[in-house]
């Protein structure tokens, strides 16, 4: 198809297909009258984008349901999104260990694999083994392909080419991890990798405690200290290179701790396991050793261990701090804490609510709405799924996907043309356009 308008109606058609996609995947199951009302296209547009959408395996109709209320009529068939064959791959890469998942359309979560992370600090080649290991494993027993794959680092990575910029903890600094990967593994699908606090910031946002709040803040702390930032609904990413988000960077106090990231005063210097240490008086290290130290002293705190709660509220007022100077400049409607920052939100809630508002008594307007994360470990898996979804429906709306049913040509019903009408509704990412992608069929 050669003309303007030919390809016009190619492009509308995968943006619909795109749309209503996207749309059973966060809302579920929904009938085809009702996708029709949301999306504002006729019944038999509908019913033709559903029709290709099954064709390629990724929704499933159920046998005719009466509607609630409908007492006339030709009665609706109920579409679901195909979390059995329409599955995304998701790895989290943490400093002890590794895990995989496969995640259906709809956010369903299959068996956790995970296996130990034996990194070298420095030298990333061990780590990239391991983790080709393990991506070769999931595709090999799975018996389909993925749709994609979405992977969550703990450091700074490039939106534009998906490289680690700098994870401290690994010591890896210029790693073109994406490109790696995809040299190493034999897929046919998008590969996406992203900071593993924004990812568990945009699962809490579309699957956990920040539903139907479009501006949230997720804040978690053990090691150190990640965040992400949700605004207008969508993952903030900041210009090039995209690390906005990087909370535990950012200055708080008089500057003079040192960090892993080498610069000075961090937040997490004055927040994190290392300054619960400090307050504890005792000396742990090694990533194994001090998770299970602060493991220790979180348990410790749960049992009403006076030692182990001190130490742990000796970081309240920093903690304050941050929250305060992060509210003031986002204004978010929620605030999402994990790890140590959910165990003081637990114990210590009205001294908490106290030091913020003692930071920004001009500012508050009632009280700032704290909430415990709801996704616990599961919060960077599920966002790296969430993200790798994102990619595969953006290469649905340029054709550049593949999927289930792999033969099959995603534009070989394109032309028709009752599905070639624009659909209403909204169909913003909420990972945005920056998180980096890559596809064999770009």
């Amino acid at each position: 198809m050669t003309s303007g308008s030919g390809r016009d109606t190619v492009s509308v058609r995968r943006h619909n297909l795109s749309t209503v996609l996207r749309h059973l995947h966060v809302n579920g199951p929904t009938t085809r009258t009702q996708l029709g009302k949301i999306t504002g296209l006729t019944r038999s547009a509908v019913g033709d984008l559903v029709a290709e959408l099954s064709a390629r395996e990724l929704v499933s109709e159920s046998d005719v349901i009466a509607e609630f209320g409908r007492t006339r009529g030709r009665p609706s068939l109920l579409v679901a999104a195909r979390a059995d064959l329409a599955r995304v791959l998701a790895i989290v890469i943490g400093d002890d260990t590794m895990q995989a998942a496969w995640v259906g359309l709809g956010g369903s979560v299959g068996a956790v694999a995970e296996v130990p992370h034996d990194y070298v600090p420095g030298d990333p080649e061990p780590s990239l083994d391991q983790l080709t290991a393990l991506l070769r494993g999931q595709l090999r027993d799975s018996g389909h392909p993925p749709l994609a794959i979405g992977i969550a680092v703990p450091g700074l990575v490039r939106a534009t080419d998906g490289a680690v910029a700098l994870a401290p903890r690994l010591g890896w600094r210029e790693l073109p991890l994406a490109d790696e990967l995809r040299r190493r593994i034999d897929v046919d699908a998008p590969l996406v990798t992203g900071n593993d606090s924004n990812f568990t910031a945009l699962a809490e946002h579309l699957r956990g405690a920040g539903r139907e709040h479009d501006h949230m803040i997720y804040l978690g702390c053990g090691l150190g200290v990640g965040g992400g930032i949700i605004v207008d609904g969508r993952l903030l990413q900041g210009g090039h290179p995209g690390y906005a988000g990087e909370v535990g960077h950012m200055v708080i106090g008089d500057g003079a701790l040192p960090c892993y990231c080498g610069g000075h005063g961090c937040w997490e210097t004055q927040v994190a396991a290392d300054a619960v240490f400090r307050h504890a008086g005792v000396t742990v290290t090694g990533a194994h050793a001090r998770k299970s130290a602060l493991a220790d002293l979180l348990a410790r705190s749960e049992r009403n261990d006076t030692a182990a709660r001190d130490a742990l509220t000796a970081v309240l007022p920093a903690f304050a701090a941050g929250v305060a100077t992060l509210l003031s400049l986002f204004n978010p409607g929620r605030v999402i804490l994990g790890g140590v920052f959910a165990h003081l939100l637990q114990h210590a809630e009205s001294d908490l609510r106290t030091a913020i508002a003692y930071h920004r008594p001009v500012l508050s307007n009632g009280p700032v709405d704290l909430v415990p994360a709801e996704l616990g470990v599961q919060g960077s898996l599920r966002g790296a799924a969430e993200a790798a979804v994102d990619a595969f429906l953006a290469g649905l709306r340029t054709g550049s996907t593949a999927t289930p049913q792999a033969v099959r040509d995603a534009g070989s019903v394109a032309g028709r043309g009752s599905g070639s009408r624009t659909s209403r509704m909204p169909t913003r990412s909420p990972t945005g356009s920056a998180i980096s992608t890559s596809n064999t069929g770009r």
